[in-house]
Parts: structure tokens; C-alpha cells; sequence
């Protein structure tokens, strides 16, 4: 450990900035509370109540004269606080809302010493109605709304810090500097991204970046392909319980293959069949007693055994039952409740803190009389003219001449902002009041409560709609005699999806209403104490749900994630009382801590397994427009990707706390890689994300960054006791990031999803690896014409890695292909000529392969092909969806099972015949076994030419 650097420059000592911030708190706190109750609010927003406090001159001038001091002293207050604020707070949207507060502080302290410079040239004396009172009253909106954010900015900051001066002694960040050991920087897109070494000769840098991947030695790989030794990987493909069954079967056929392969990287349903294989092969943790563990590589999971019964029998993996079926529903049903009760809470605490600032500081008078609609004072419509003009001047001297920004830019922003705040202060919260004042005064309480209970409901059946989007084809098999006639359907049809999308777009709109009216009917209470009361319970609520239980409890992730285990994570064990083979399911309290069970058993040949997920970034042009995510892997020795950095997956499980470590799984790598509708879906974006969010039925959970977690261990070694560490738990704020979409590269923690998110082939990984022979089994039931999966799998392959991939002869495993050669099969449109489809890899430079080095690619589609055998050809007659169920199907019956798993099965018979035919040529003919040795002694990468 090196010797820890100065903290930074601006920061002192860890004694004087908590005596300063909690000094920035009383002072705001005693300046705020003194300004509530001065003469001064009279004059300013004159109502009939105070027009004696107003007429009184002599009280006026007294007040005034001690306004200087009282805005000496909140203005050093938000001063000291903003200042503790910039100390904490180190992310570019923070450091804005830092400035801005500063502006913030800056204009309510002028525009405080101008009023009182007003008054007492007035002798105290103010004529309702007269310009002068006009004036103060405008200079009074903008001190009022300016020391709203500045307050809030200040007293938050000054908090965090305190709490970071006691929370990060220095003992904690020596222990912190210790934990993490080997982390990988991401690759630096921005100025202040962390720098990478890169080879002076290299032009292109975002190639020569993307291939960061530790352990892997490009050198050592271009020498066993000189040596006619291929490093072999396996991806599987997407595509829920149907991906899980062809993968199943096509690492039957493909088992020797299989054993001979350097990584299996998985996605979505892929990885619930890569999952099992790696819990059935684990020789960590404790097996139950009475019994001896198997651990064959060679026969586990093949056709007849115990475990692949298992699986067989648990194939409706998310409910076997009806009963099953309605806790389902139930779970979704309790996620929306608390996720409701949640985010509407806040909305009841604010509107009881703005009515309580309204009844002492009225900006705008709020009427009892529903049908008296506030109206805004003159002086709050001067000040948002001036602030907007001031804005617009600003702006217009905001570049240079060489069209480069300039200290004013920043400025004009600020006042553009007060101006949105005033105009919000003064007539958009009063109206919302109003309306809010007017629908309740106009409705029946019975009312109330049934449009209520009638929105809680709109939006479950909503979340089940949008979870089952894709699911038409199953609902009209197993509700068919729901269907109408041919005739009468194609006459009322409606463009596809239109319903669910109008229905989710209502629901949308009904939810952000609502919580606008609650935040304008806890306005109207203005601060009585029936309502403070409410919201402190409210608050407790709010801060136990949010603040104290993790988020993620309230959505489907962990139900997702036990279902799963339930039918994929299971042992093969010999039992001693009668010799008899069993597969032993995991216990739930078992925590399959992904760097101990993610590495087989000693002496067992397995290849490294790789779950292949998506970190969702948005709103930086971190990535291109429509992907919205980028690569993040877990595996039992590295956890994240290129744009992300890399941390130790035993590191982070040391940092992580209990509830984030849960995901850090065997079994959670699966559900995460498998979290098909989430809040962020990356370039499978739907519009029913907002809803998925609101609702609590969502996939997906929020992991350590680690290009923070590297961040932050820096910091910790410095002794920056000012810099943040991972949460404790996933707090109320990330749902709120995921209700508005915000997903910084820079957040402690990145929300994490299906791996189809950014390429549901796992192919792009492999090819990252540099893998030199490639089998895809590919399950993502693509509509024909083409391969559309894997035509968006090279596309990416080549805009991130700059490979070019020749395929021969693709169009050969397009559904009805074969048409031409058997018309009169009655599958003669859905025949295609072969499932096989291989091709020959061209990496570049960048890659750090030597001159020459190509790869093999063999990818097996999903798809019918004449010589499959006659019981899964009538199958497949009998059954048009078949091979393409839809994702959303998570029901499969034994004959779905036994059909897909069958199909997997004659996939890898076909690739095994397709690459075991003579080659065309003499060049490397022997493929030796991958030695894992080669790679495991390898330091982190080697980027070179």
C-alpha cells in the first residue's frame, strides 16, 4: 500500500469542516426561522391580516435596520453550507447544483440588502399598491425562491459531510484502502475519466480500449494458434426457459466440445442452463449430510439422470400451480403497493412543508374558496420577466468569438433556473393548490377513495400488460375460447400493441396526475398540525420503506431470483442408506457467493463460466442513440466491462454489505443476466419502462460500480475522508433514477439487466477474448427473414472491436430455405437447409493478436431442418409456434420441454457432423485441449498492436 496522499487542497482539516458545516446548519437554520417571523413578510406580501404589522413604519425600519444582520447571517450560513456541499459532492450534476447554489446564496443576500436599502430610504412608510410596494415585493419572490435550493443545497451538504467526517475515521479508511486489490480503470471516454496505458503507434484507441480484459495474454493465444491449438469458447443465447432447453441439449451432444472449451459465457435464458451446470459442478460450499456429491462433467445433465429429471419437473419454473400463479400475482400486487406508497409519500410531506412555508411567507394567497383561483402578485410577474431577461442577456455573451463558452454561460443558466423557480413558486404550486382544493370540494369522499383504489388497480393490470407484451401467441392457445371470430378479429384489429401501449400511456398519465393533486391538497392544509402530523408518519414510512429496506425488495428480482434456484440450482448426491443417485435442490439460505461457487470443483474439466449482463448507462452520450447500455460480465474472477472498469469479484463481495452481496451470486448472476423487462432495457427500450418502475414489477437490481469502487479506494488510500463509499443498502433515490431514467457512469452503483439489453448472443464477449473457435448456440427465435440476432451481434462486434466476421453461406438456416429442395413437405415454409451457419473471424490489430491469427465461427440456430427426427417434425406440425414460443412463456409443459430440449440435442449433432467433415485444406487440422495454465499465470491485459 503506497503512502496516502493530501486530501484535496480545498478541504480543511477534518475537525474545522465539521465545525463549519454544523455552523452553516444553525445559522441557516436560526436565520430561516427569524426571517419567518419578522415585520418584514408584511410589507412584502401585504394581506388583510397583516395590514397593521405593514402600517406601522416605525416596526418596518426596525426591521429592516436588522436585516443586514439577519442576512449576514443565513447568507453565511448558505455560504459555509454550499461550501461543505462542493467539499462531499464530486459528480458534474452535483458540482452544478453547487454552483447554482452558490448564484442561489449570492441573489437572495443582494436582493435582501437591496430591499432593506428600500425601506429605510422610505422611512419604513410602503402605500399598498404603490410602485414601491410593487419593487419589494418583486426583490422579496426572488430572495424567497433563491433561498428555498440554496437552503435545501446547504443544509444537505453540511449534513453528508458531518456524517462523513464521523463515518470515515481514519481506521475505516485504512481498511478500505485494504480491501480492494486489483481493479482495472474503465475506458476513458471524458478528460477526468481515469487514463489507460495505450501504445503511442495505435490510431484506434476505442478498438485498442474495448479489448480490456484481465487475464487475457493476446500473445499467448496468437502462439497456440501457431500451433494449431485453437482457446475455444461457448456462448448461449437468450431467450428465457426456451434458450435454457436448446442449451440444454445442445451441451449433451456437444459435451466433449464442451470440456475442451476455455469460457461459457451465457445470457438470459442461456445462463439459467450455464447456472445449473456450474452449481451442479461447484465444490464450494456444504453439501447435506447422508450423502456423497457427483461431480461429472461428463454425464451431468445428460438424458435419463437425476438432476436433468429436476429440471424436467420444474420447467414451469415461476409457478407449477394455479396457486403458484396468484402468489405471483400477489408478489407483483405487494411490489406496487409499496413502490406506490413510496414514491406518493414524498409527494405528501413536500406539499405539507410548502404549505407551511405558504401560510408564513404567502407568495401568492391560497384561498379557501375553490372557486377563487390564486392570483399571482404583480411583483412575482416582474421578477420572472427580469430573471428571464437577465437570462436571455446573459446568454447572448455566453461564447466567445471562437464559439467557446464563457463565465457568463453558467450565469444565464442560473437565472433561468431562479426563473422557472419563481414562476413554480407563484403560480404553478398555487394552482395545482387550487385545482386540487376544487376537485375535492366537488367530489364525494366515497368518491375519493373508489378513484383511487381504481387508479391502484388500472396500474397492476397495467404492469401485468406490459410484462406480457410479447405473450399474445401463449394467452390465445390457453384462452382460446376467449377468441372471436376470424372475421370479426380482422375487421376491430387495431395496430399491434396499440392497446397495451394506449393502456400504459393512461396509466402513466394517471399516476403523475395524482401525484401532483396529493402535493396540491397537502399545499392547502397550510402547515395545521393534524397535517404535520400526518406527515411525520408519513415521513417515518417513507424513511423506513426507502431509506432503511432495500428497493429492491419491492420489486419481482428476488422472487425472480428464488424461482430460479428453485429449478436450476441442484446437486447430484449419492446417498449412503441405499446407494441411490438423487438431485439434492439448494437450500435458500445458501449463499452461492459467485467467486467460491462460480469455480468447479477441483480436478473437474469445465470451461470458466461467464454470465453475461448490461450496465444501462443514459442522459451522457456515454453510448450511441438506441443502445443505452454497455457490457458488464460477472464471473467468479472479474465483475464488470470495458466503459465500467473491472474489480476482483472476491474484493467486491468484501466491500459490498449484505443485501448487494445476495446479487453477487451464482444465483443472482443468472437472474440479473436473465432480467428480460426492467426499468432500463438498453437497446430493447420500451415504453412501458416508466410503468415496470412506478409499479415494482421490474427485473433487474443496482450492483458497485467499479470504476467507483477503484475511485473511491484511491481515495481511501489518500485519506480523502470526503469522498463517498458504497451504500449500505439501495435507498429511495434509485428508484427514483429509475422512474426518470438516470443512469450516470459515474454513480456508485450502475443498474444492471438482461445481457440481451446489449447483445443477447454472449458472442460479443468471447470475441473480446479473442477466442479463435466459436460455437453459438443460438435460441433467440428470430422472425425469419435472417438472422437478425446474430446480424446485430457482428454489427456491434465491429463497432466496438473492429472484427469483421465472414459468414458462409448464412441464408442457408433461414426458415424455408429447403422449400426448393422438398415443396411438398407439409413444414416446407418453415424448413431451412441447415441450422448451421459458420464463419471465418478477422480481428485487427488492436486486438493484440499476431498477423494472421483468424478465428472459427459455428453458430446453431434455433431453427427445423428436413433430417430432424419424425417425432419432433410432427411436434413442430402440430404446433406452429414452434421453435419460436415467445421469451415471455415461462410456462413450459413436458411436451414444450421435452420438444426444445430434443431440438438443442440435433443442433449439436448437427454442428459436431457439420465441423467434424474433412477440411478443405491441410492448415491446422489438430486441435489440441485449451491449457488453462496459459491464461491463469497471465498478469492483467497487454494492449498492443
Amino acid at each position: 500500500m503506497s503512502v496516502p496522499g493530501p486530501v484535496r487542497r480545498d478541504v480543511p482539516p477534518r475537525p474545522i469542516a465539521a465545525g463549519l458545516a454544523l455552523t452553516a446548519i444553525v445559522l441557516t437554520v436560526v436565520g430561516g426561522w427569524w426571517h419567518t417571523g419578522s415585520t418584514l413578510i408584511a410589507v412584502e406580501f401585504p394581506t388583510p391580516e397583516n395590514a397593521e404589522r405593514a402600517g406601522d413604519p416605525s416596526a418596518v425600519m426596525s426591521a429592516a435596520g436588522w436585516g443586514f444582520a439577519l442576512a449576514l447571517c443565513y447568507g453565511l450560513g448558505l455560504y459555509l453550507g454550499t461550501a461543505a456541499a462542493g467539499w462531499v459532492w464530486r459528480t458534474p450534476s452535483a458540482r452544478t447544483g453547487v454552483r447554482f447554489g452558490l448564484t442561489a446564496t449570492v441573489v437572495a443576500c443582494t436582493t435582501h440588502l437591496v430591499e432593506n436599502i428600500v425601506l429605510l430610504s422610505a422611512g419604513g412608510s410602503v402605500a399598498a399598491g404603490s410602485v414601491l410596494a410593487h419593487t419589494v415585493t418583486a426583490l422579496a419572490v426572488v430572495k424567497y425562491s433563491a433561498l428555498f435550493p440554496a437552503a435545501i443545497i446547504a443544509v444537505t451538504g453540511s449534513a453528508v459531510l458531518v456524517w462523513r467526517c464521523v463515518v470515515h475515521s481514519p481506521q475505516e479508511l485504512a481498511r478500505r484502502a485494504e480491501h480492494v486489490l486489483d481493479t482495472v480503470p474503465p475506458r476513458p471516454l471524458e478528460p477526468d475519466d481515469p487514463p489507460l496505458p495505450t501504445s503511442s503507434d495505435a490510431r484506434a484507441t476505442r478498438w485498442l480500449q474495448a479489448y480490456t480484459v484481465p487475464d487475457v495474454r493476446p500473445e499467448l493465444i496468437s502462439e497456440r494458434w501457431r500451433r494449431g491449438m485453437h482457446t475455444t469458447g461457448f456462448c448461449l443465447s437468450g431467450g428465457g426457459i426456451r434458450a435454457a432447453c436448446v442449451a440444454l441439449g445442445a451441451l449433451r451432444s456437444l459435451r466433449e466440445e464442451l470440456l475442451d472449451a476455455r469460457y461459457l459465457v451465457s445470457v438470459s435464458g442461456g445462463g439459467y442452463t450455464a447456472g445449473a451446470f456450474q452449481q451442479a459442478l461447484t465444490g464450494a460450499g456444504t453439501p447435506p449430510p447422508g450423502g456423497t456429491v457427483l461431480r461429472d462433467p461428463e454425464t451431468v445433465f445428460t438424458d435419463g439422470t437425476a438432476e436433468h429429471n429436476h429440471i424436467r419437473r420444474h420447467s414451469s419454473y415461476l409457478a407449477d400451480t394455479a396457486g403458484e400463479l396468484l402468489a405471483t400475482l400477489g408478489r407483483v400486487a405487494r411490489g406496487l403497493l409499496l413502490s406506490l406508497a413510496v414514491l406518493f409519500g414524498p409527494a405528501l410531506i413536500l406539499g405539507v412543508a410548502l404549505g407551511w412555508l405558504y401560510q408564513r411567507v404567502p407568495l401568492t394567497s391560497l384561498s379557501a374558496d375553490s372557486l377563487d383561483h390564486p392570483t399571482p402578485r404583480l411583483g412575482a410577474a416582474v421578477a420572472v420577466v427580469v430573471l428571464a431577461m437577465a437570462a436571455f442577456l446573459l446568454g447572448v455573451f455566453a461564447r466567445d468569438k471562437n464559439g467557446r463558452p464563457t463565465g457568463t454561460a453558467r450565469l444565464a443558466t442560473d437565472c433561468a433556473g431562479l426563473a422557472w423557480i419563481v414562476a413554480g413558486a407563484a403560480v404553478v404550486v398555487p394552482s395545482l393548490a387550487w385545482a386540487a382544493s376544487w376537485l375535492l370540494s366537488h367530489t364525494d369522499r366515497a368518491i375519493d377513495v373508489g378513484a383511487s383504489v381504481g387508479v391502484v388497480a388500472l396500474t397492476y393490470l397495467s404492469a401485468v400488460s406490459a410484462m406480457a407484451w410479447r405473450n399474445r401467441t401463449v394467452l390465445r392457445r390457453r384462452f382460446g375460447f376467449l377468441r372471436r371470430n376470424t372475421a370479426t378479429t380482422a375487421s376491430l384489429s387495431v395496430p399491434n400493441g396499440l392497446v397495451r401501449r394506449l393502456l400504459v400511456i393512461l396509466t402513466t398519465g394517471v399516476l403523475a396526475l395524482l401525484w401532483l393533486l396529493l402535493l396540491g391538497a397537502a399545499v392547502m392544509t397550510e402547515g395545521r398540525d393534524e397535517a404535520l402530523w400526518t406527515a411525520l408518519v408519513t415521513l417515518v414510512v417513507v424513511v423506513l420503506l426507502g431509506g432503511v429496506f432495500d428497493i429492491t425488495s419491492l420489486s419481482l428480482h428476488p422472487f425472480y431470483r428464488e424461482r430460479l434456484a428453485r429449478a436450476f440450482a441442484v446437486r447430484v448426491q449419492r446417498r449412503h442408506s441405499d446407494g441411490q443417485v438423487v438431485a439434492v435442490p439448494y437450500e435458500p439460505s445458501e449463499t452461492t457467493t459467485l467467486s467460491a461457487y462460480g469455480v468447479v470443483a477441483e480436478g473437474v474439466r469445465f470451461p470458466e463460466t461467464i454470465f453475461a449482463a448490461a450496465a444501462n448507462l443514459k442522459g451522457e452520450h456515454r453510448t450511441p442513440p438506441g443502445l443505452g447500455a454497455v457490457s458488464f460480465t460477472m464471473s467468479a474472477k472479474w465483475t464488470g466491462g470495458p466503459d465500467v472498469g473491472w474489480v476482483r469479484t472476491d474484493d467486491l463481495e468484501r466491500i459490498a454489505t449484505g443485501r448487494i452481496r445476495r446479487d453477487l451470486t451464482v444465483q443472482g448472476a443468472v437472474a440479473l443476466s436473465g432480467a428480460a423487462f426492467a426499468s432500463a432495457m438498453g437497446r430493447m427500450s420500451r415504453w412501458f419502462q416508466v410503468l415496470l418502475a412506478v409499479s415494482g414489477a421490474r427485473l433487474g437490481a443496482w450492483l458497485p460500480n467499479p470504476g467507483f469502487v477503484r475511485q473511491a479506494r484511491e481515495a481511501a488510500r489518500r485519506g480523502d475522508w470526503t469522498y463517498p463509499w458504497l451504500p449500505q443498502v439501495r435507498r429511495l433515490p434509485y428508484l427514483v433514477k429509475e422512474v426518470f431514467g438516470r443512469h450516470a457512469h459515474h454513480d456508485r452503483l450502475l443498474h444492471i439487466s438482461d445481457g440481451a439489453h446489449y447483445d443477447n448472443l454472449g458472442l460479443v464477449e468471447l470475441l473480446r477474448r479473442r477466442c479463435t473457435r466459436i460455437y453459438c448456440i443460438d435460441a433467440s427465435n428470430d422472425s425469419p427473414p435472417t438472422a437478425r440476432t446474430l446480424a446485430e451481434a457482428l454489427e456491434l462486434a465491429w463497432q466496438e472491436l473492429g472484427i469483421r466476421v465472414e459468414l458462409h453461406d448464412p441464408w442457408c438456416a433461414d426458415p424455408g430455405s429447403a422449400r426448393s429442395q422438398y415443396p411438398d413437405h407439409p413444414l416446407a415454409d418453415r424448413l431451412a437447409v441447415s441450422p448451421v451457419i459458420t464463419g471465418t473471424i478477422h480481428y485487427p490489430p488492436e486486438s493484440g493478436l499476431d498477423e494472421g491469427v483468424t478465428g472459427e465461427l459455428i453458430v446453431a440456430r434455433g431453427v427445423l431442418w428436413p433430417s430432424l427426427p419424425y417425432s419432433l417434425l410432427s411436434y413442430a406440425a402440430h404446433h406452429p409456434e414452434f421453435p419460436g414460443d415467445s421469451t415471455s412463456d415461462q410456462w413450459f409443459d413436458h411436451g414444450q420441454f421435452a420438444a426444445y430440449t430434443e431440438l438443442g440435442t440435433q443442433l449439436g449433432l448437427a454442428v459436431r457432423h457439420r465441423t467434424t467433415q474433412p477440411p478443405t485444406s491441410s492448415a491446422r487440422t489438430t486441435h489440441p485441449t485449451f491449457d488453462p495454465e496459459d491464461v491463469h499465470a497471465a498478469p492483467p491485459t497487454s494492449q498492443r498492436r
